[in-house]
């Protein structure tokens, strides 16, 4: 397949029609042509379309998955890719993945490739040209729409067709990207500052901007999350012990709290998430924040080596995988529900929840255990494959693996 830009013709006028938006903005107000500002977002049962699986990122799919084993339905053979988060997301008809280059659609049901979009210049196997960018981040779907960072350049993409409709670009690559609604909030940098930047999902056009060096990392509607008014978390990423968890007003990024410079430190590529009126963080500790002033709820100590913890929760119990621990605490109090070894595990990709199994990222197998008392389901092993990326969607497990992406099915009775 030739290579092809991915932005396309409708997508260019899509974007300039953006841009005239704002000069129109300028001259009538921008309320005036502005799209009106939405901040529901819900994820239907059964879909897993970003990191953690909603804006909320609690990891938590109402629909149970594969309880009593995994049957492979089928293997797809990728090309291999940097480690990226989201390593893969589904829907209900489609299986999303990115390569260095590339995004990929691949049907749910068998794995046959739906859809590719590879980046304009990539390199040519019949070339020894060096690759022009390459993709920072997995796939998010929201809606009818598909983000993707491709060097320093937010793609917005048509999730059924993968066509582009517009291109927002910056000067330094990211990686955090967050559906909110109808907006898409990213943290960038532009020349030589850095900005917070909510886009409309359909238009790239800018609803609003902050001057911080702060990234988006969960997003909790009025409606959800037990918060009193839509929620906007986001952190800064400094190294160190100086980073902060910041609550922001989505409808125009204003700051409502931000946590003290006493509070446990946080690591942003977890992903803290938002439920229940709290904010779980993974760190060296477990910490629960409260969402209406970030004040700090309780603290739980997690094993050694266990500083990449990522939360999931199914809003009675929160739940962490490090040095070689699982383990579940009480998500309003914090007191220790259990912990059992798993052995060795992957940092970079957080557990699944399904229904009552979460599903742990071995090194080199795929743990499912009971939630309410951690004892083992079922173990699959992956010989000689990590999981880059798990996704539970309409009852089944997908797993995207160095090379290859994996559906797997619950076995039937008499399936040995």
């Amino acid at each position: 397949m030739p290579s092809e830009s991915l932005v396309s013709r409708r997508g260019l006028l899509a974007t300039l029609g953006g841009a005239a938006s704002i000069g129109l903005g300028a001259v009538f107000g921008t309320d005036a042509v502005r799209p009106p500002l939405s901040l529901e977002h819900r994820v239907p049962a059964g879909e897993w379309p970003m990191a953690k699986r909603t804006p909320r990122r609690t990891g938590f799919q109402p629909q149970p998955g594969p309880q009593d084993g995994l049957v492979e339905a089928w293997r797809q053979p990728v090309e291999s890719a940097n480690v990226v988060s989201p390593g893969l997301v589904a829907t209900n008809d489609r299986v999303y993945i990115v390569g260095r280059y590339a995004v990929r659609a691949l049907a749910s049901t068998d794995g046959r490739p739906d859809w590719v979009r590879p980046r304009e210049n990539a390199p040519s196997v019949l070339t020894s040209r060096a690759p022009f960018e390459f993709l920072q981040t997995g796939p998010t779907v929201s809606g009818d729409h598909l983000y993707v960072v491709g060097g320093v350049t937010l793609y917005g993409l048509d999730a059924t067709s993968g066509q582009s409709t517009w291109a927002f670009r910056t000067t330094s690559s990211f990686e955090h990207v967050l559906p909110v609604g109808n907006l898409v909030v990213v943290g960038v940098s532009r020349g030589s500052e850095d900005h917070l930047v909510a886009l409309d999902q359909s238009t790239s056009f800018e609803r609003w901007a902050r001057p911080t060096a702060e990234v988006p990392l969960a997003f909790a509607s009025g409606t959800e999350g037990h918060v009193d008014a839509p929620l906007l978390l986001t952190g800064t990423t400094a190294q160190g012990d100086n980073r902060q968890l910041v609550g922001r007003d989505p409808v125009d990024g204003s700051v409502d709290w931000r946590t003290t410079a006493d509070a446990p430190t946080f690591e942003a590529f977890a992903r803290p998430a938002i439920s229940r009126g709290r904010v779980y963080a993974g760190g060296s500790r477990l910490t629960a924040f409260a969402a209406t002033d970030g004040s700090v709820e309780w603290q739980t100590p997690v094993v050694d080596r266990a500083e990449s913890i990522s939360p999931v929760t199914d809003g009675e119990r929160v739940y962490g995988v490090g040095g070689g621990v699982a383990m579940a605490v009480d998500a309003a109090t914090g007191t220790r529900q259990w912990s059992v070894s798993v052995g060795d595990v992957t940092p970079f990709v957080a557990p699944v929840i399904a229904g009552e199994t979460l599903y742990v990222p071995g090194d080199d197998a795929i743990i499912a255990l009971d939630t309410t008392d951690g004892s083992t389901r079922f173990r699959h092993a992956l010989p000689a494959s990590t999981p880059d990326g798990m996704a539970s969607a309409d009852g089944n497990l997908y797993v995207r693996t160095h090379q290859s992406v994996r559906g797997y099915v619950a076995p039937v009775e008499g399936d040995s």
